[in-house]
Parts: structure tokens; sequence; C-alpha cells
């Protein structure tokens, strides 16, 4: 692949089943998944849109963005982040996808990842 491509963005929505009916209507979005916590991911075929439940507190908009990698070694080489940040690799649930969480300059947030995100139906 060699260069990272942005391949996901997580949008988080007041009402995610609203925003992915109207999507699969006028765009012809198509749902991969749905999770416990009320994510909703969608796909073109390309990339994948994230639709996140509301959160008391977090405000609705885009949330993050994800690039696919090769390997998340050179990215970890060049941002040390806190540990905390990162979601765990062992103990995922099958299916679900590993990310290493880096922030800009300006504090937003950015996933990268070696697998690709859902990007058809399971």
């Amino acid at each position: 692949m060699g260069r990272a491509q942005i391949r996901h963005i997580a949008v988080r929505t007041a009402n995610p089943d609203k925003v992915s009916e109207f999507l699969q209507k006028v765009f012809a979005m198509e749902v991969v998944k749905k999770t416990p916590r009320g994510t909703i991911f969608m796909t073109d075929g390309y990339l994948t849109l994230a639709l996140l439940a509301p959160r008391p507190g977090a405000p609705n908009g885009i949330n993050h963005y994800g690039f696919l990698v090769d390997s998340l070694e050179p990215i970890r080489a060049l941002t040390p982040v806190e540990p905390a940040e990162q979601l765990q690799e062992e103990g995922r649930s099958p299916g679900q996808h590993s990310e290493y969480v880096v922030h800009d300059p300006e504090g937003n947030r950015i996933d990268a990842a070696a697998e690709m995100w859902p990007s058809k139906q399971v």
C-alpha cells in the first residue's frame, strides 16, 4: 500500500438510526455493522463512516478520522503518547480492528489502523 490512506470518519450524532436511514436513502450507503453501544458503521464501498451514538457532554459532529497504514510501528515511533490513549489489541472482539490513537498539534483525534475498518456487511 505504501502511503497512508484516509479510510474512516467518525461522526457523533443525536440519532444514528435517523442519520443512517437518510444516508441509505439519499446516498445509497450500506450499513455494515451495528454495535451494542449504538455505533452504526456504514460504507460507500471504499470509505467507512461510523455514526457514533450521543454521549453526555460530547458535541455532535466529526469526532475523529482514521488512516489505514501498512504498519503501526512507524506511527508509534513518531508519536509517543500516553498508553491510556491506546485501544488494547489483546482481547479484541472478533472482527474488531486495532487502532493506534494520536492527536494532531491542535488536539484532533486521529486513528491509525493496520487492518481495514468494516467495509462490507458481516
